[in-house]
């Protein structure tokens, strides 16, 4: 006999999220089964210096929600998508020193990232942690190690911190936000 799926399992459906950005933009979002693991996937269709960007992400998570891998694509005005950079050895055995400690990566186009350290860390109200992340950088497409900080409020809201900029982000049951204050918000869940 299997044993019982843990609380806040993803069991029999895939969920999705479309956001809507505060500067015009939107996203879709799904997150899906991986092998033993998980996988977040998005489309953001935004603009730079009023040029439509799309760009489609994929992170790979194990089972303990640590990220394992990252593709970013970009493509300007409709054209061929094409990587924007390669954060492979970010994850690798031979991971730069720097990084040792980034269990997750935030990609700073998507609210989506922000799901990896909430369910990895799996706080209880009132609880909160600092982590080390491995932050990509838009539209700079830097990678900066940084410090973030985690507080879990409600059971749905969390209060988010890095450096000077704070926000609140509520969350469904899946760790997916649905409301990042000021930024995103969703439109359509399932």
């Amino acid at each position: 006999m299997a044993a019982p799926e843990a609380p806040g399992t993803i069991v029999g459906f895939v969920p999705a999220v479309l956001w809507e950005a505060s500067d015009g933009g939107s996203e879709v979002c799904v997150l899906e089964r991986a092998g033993r693991g998980w996988r977040l996937r998005g489309t953001v269709l935004t603009h730079e210096v009023k040029q439509p960007i799309e760009l489609r992400y994929a992170v790979t998570v194990d089972s303990a929600w640590a990220t394992m891998g990252v593709e970013v694509l970009v493509a300007f005005a409709g054209g061929d998508p094409r990587e924007l950079v390669d954060l492979g050895e970010l994850w690798s055995a031979e991971r730069p020193a720097e990084y040792r400690d980034c269990v997750d990566v935030d990609l700073s186009f998507t609210p989506a990232t922000n799901t990896l350290p909430i369910r990895r860390l799996g706080l209880d109200v009132g609880e909160e942690a600092e982590i080390h992340v491995a932050w990509l950088v838009w539209p700079e497409l830097t990678v900066r190690r940084v410090l973030q900080r985690y507080a879990r409020l409600a059971k749905d809201l969390y209060h988010y911190t890095q450096n000077d900029f704070e926000a609140d982000l509520t969350v469904d049951e899946h760790g997916l936000v649905l409301e990042y204050e000021g930024l995103w918000r969703a439109i359509a869940n399932a």
